[in-house]
């Protein structure tokens, strides 16, 4: 009878959904969240040093992601930050997903980021909106956009 552990779920969908950084994921508050559209729910990407709100942005998310993230606060009951521990805490769970699912290389949040990343180019998301989403520089993006094409491109 007793509910599964929402937190593994939470932070794995969380992060392929979105593709952010360990330090954003670490930086989430609930006030970030925006359901007010229960058909486009939202995470707002914020940065507390004003020389990186240039990369704040704002993340769509599955429809079925707010139930989710209830059940978590249910749970865990956090009271600002979404996760109110160290990432290394975090890191932690994603090793413990990994072993559960039996994952020979592990998985971490930089795996993750990548795998949106590369699914979001598979289906064919315009380069400029993906790197807005991925919350990097033009300049960065060239080197960045290429590794993902290589990634994306079918295993011959």
């Amino acid at each position: 009878g007793e509910k599964p552990d929402a937190r593994p779920h939470l932070l794995v969908t969380l992060l392929l959904h979105t593709g952010i950084k360990k330090s954003e994921c670490m930086a989430i508050v609930l006030n970030h969240f925006d359901f007010d559209d229960p058909n486009e729910p939202v995470l707002w990407i914020r940065y507390a040093n004003p020389r990186r709100r240039h990369k704040e942005r704002k993340l769509r998310l599955p429809v079925w992601w707010p139930a989710l993230l209830a059940e978590y606060r249910a749970q865990y009951q956090p009271q600002e930050a979404l996760f109110p521990c160290t990432a290394r805490n975090l890191e932690y769970v994603l090793a413990a997903v990994a072993q559960q699912a039996d994952l020979p290389h592990g998985l971490s949040f930089e795996m993750l980021r990548w795998t949106c990343a590369v699914r979001d180019y598979r289906v064919g998301m315009p380069a400029d909106a993906l790197r807005q989403k991925l919350g990097i520089s033009k300049i960065t993006w060239r080197e960045v956009g290429a590794k993902i094409a290589k990634l994306a491109a079918p295993a011959l």
